[in-house]
């Protein structure tokens, strides 16, 4: 009899024991996801709890300022520089955690979240917190799979979708105008006007639809310069110039909906999504006049595809 309680008296200790060796005083929780998308791309998902929201609306129940999540409530608490606190509780837990962007190349990086819970000092303790760690790996798992799908997704980062093409229309004759006020829709066109006309007296035909690169020199003094692909080399003139872009060169492109306003802050967009990506522009970003501007009065219903060449 005796030995049967020697043998139980064992077996608990090392039971025991093993509790205290295979699970730490400190249950670290991490969980960690490569996203193809820029590290400054991310830092501005996690240092903007408006966006954070639009990720979390996704899947988590909303109460208040709380979200709730595979059986944990998760609370935006601070942010921080380049990352999140976020606060976790759950009967029996309350944590918080820190989710950080990390770089890994040019155009790809990661989101790593990490939360440290007390294992306490008893076995049992230990044995029920390895256990709410095992659940809130799993909960953070999915939430942070719906951060990389939103990451990767251009328009939810910058309000436009840009994509990346090589340039075909490599050959185009344009000409530059002064003004003393931002051009209008009917000074834009009289100069697109004077391109076609000159175009088609030399046999050229237009290969895509017009262009335009509006530059504000200082508050009353501006520069415009309107382009025309065509199909072939053709005389200059002294103010009619030939330009040649490079051939499938690098472009960021954005269809963007609206007038002038939602034009300029495409093209914000668009400088913003060039610096988070660390490259430079060779040239200048231009507009393609997808909508006729003189028959189309109603701004709202302008199309505009935004170009901004890359290297």
């Amino acid at each position: 009899m005796k030995k049967w309680i020697i043998g139980i008296v064992v077996i608990a200790c090392l039971a025991i024991g093993s509790i205290y060796i295979f699970i730490p005083s400190v249950i670290v929780v991490s969980e960690v996801r490569y996203i193809k998308t820029f590290r400054a791309a991310v830092a501005k998902l996690l240092t903007s709890k408006e966006k954070m929201n639009q990720c979390f609306d996704v899947v988590a129940t909303k109460k208040d300022s709380l979200y709730t999540y595979k059986g944990f409530d998760f609370h935006l608490s601070k942010i921080i520089f380049n990352g999140t606190i976020i606060d976790i509780s759950s009967p029996g837990l309350h944590v918080s955690s820190n989710l950080i962007p990390l770089e890994l190349t040019k155009d790809s990086s990661s989101l790593y979240w990490v939360a440290e819970i007390k294992a306490g000092q008893d076995p049992f303790s230990r044995v029920k917190q390895y256990f709410i760690g095992k659940k809130l790996k799993a909960s953070m798992s999915g939430l942070l799979e719906e951060m990389k799908i939103y990451l990767e997704q251009p328009l939810n980062t910058y309000g436009v979708e840009i994509k990346e093409i090589q340039l075909t229309d490599s050959l185009l004759i344009s000409t530059r105008t002064n003004t003393n006020a931002e051009p209008g829709v009917t000074e834009i066109y009289r100069q697109i006007k004077k391109l076609e006309d000159y175009a088609l007296s030399q046999h050229a035909s237009p290969t895509n639809a017009p262009m335009l690169h509006i530059l504000k020199v200082d508050a009353t003094h501006f520069e415009f310069m309107v382009g025309l692909p065509i199909n072939k080399t053709i005389a200059e003139t002294g103010d009619i110039l030939i330009k040649k872009m490079p051939y499938k060169g690098n472009m960021l492109i954005a269809d963007i909906k609206g007038g002038p306003a939602a034009v300029n802050h495409g093209l914000q967009q668009m400088d913003a999504y060039r610096t988070d990506s660390k490259r430079t522009s060779p040239a200048i970003p231009f507009e393609l006049l997808l909508t006729n501007r003189i028959a189309e009065p109603d701004t709202s219903k302008w199309i505009t595809r935004l170009y901004y060449p890359v290297m």
